[in-house]
């Protein structure tokens, strides 16, 4: 074979080979690309928590998996309760914030992709369960608020940052997860408006990631 000579030049057929694989490696390109960060993904799985009440009816929410065998809900539901489960598993709390109404739970044996945390977004979508399965549920954020409260009228105030979500949530979607389109959460859904049937308040994703960097 001659060394540093002038190549021959490829027939038809071989043309049509190198063509071939440069239309492949482009496609793989493009493939590439669209699995990039700003691609959408998976939305995090969200699961049915109950709590047992002392022979009485249980406590029933929904709870969002953040990864490593945990998930987070509503800090009402758990508080001062029984036995906590998830999706059938026993559950064990781990931390709870009541002025963030958030709640942190163990559960052994589950295994879920990590959450990701968002950060603005008006179109959205709510993570519910409904017949036990997650059931995406259409909304908008009108408004980011700082919400202030007290749990007795003697309380110095307490303020919670959240949203305020045009959706019609049911009881036990508590927990749920407002997402952004590209699955991200945006927030975590906790009470419904008494006077307006269409709006639900949720827990701003800044106060969930306060509570998870503790």
């Amino acid at each position: 074979m001659r060394r540093g000579g002038r190549g021959r030049r490829a027939g038809p057929r071989r043309r049509r080979a190198c063509a071939a694989a440069v239309a492949v490696a482009s496609l793989a390109v493009l493939a590439g690309g669209c699995g990039g960060s700003d691609a959408p993904r998976r939305p995090p799985q969200v699961l049915r928590v109950t709590v047992a009440a002392g022979g009485l009816v249980p406590e029933v929410a929904t709870a969002v998996a953040v990864g490593d065998g945990r998930v987070l809900t509503v800090a009402h539901a758990v508080a001062g309760r029984g036995a906590v489960r998830v999706a059938g598993r026993p559950a064990r709390v781990l931390r709870v914030d009541d002025r963030l109404d958030l709640a942190l739970l163990a559960v052994p044996g589950l295994r879920a992709p990590a959450m990701r945390l968002g950060g603005v977004a008006r179109r959205v979508t709510l993570a519910v369960l409904r017949d036990g399965r997650p059931t995406p549920l259409g909304g908008a954020v009108r408004r980011r608020v700082v919400i202030r409260f007290r749990d007795q009228p003697s309380d110095p105030p307490e303020v919670r940052p959240g949203l305020e979500v045009a959706a019609s949530i049911d009881p036990g979607d508590s927990g749920a997860p407002v997402l952004d389109t590209r699955g991200r959460v945006l927030g975590v859904v906790y009470a419904r408006s008494r006077d307006r049937a269409d709006t639900a308040w949720a827990v701003d994703a800044s106060a969930v990631r306060s509570l998870l960097a503790r």
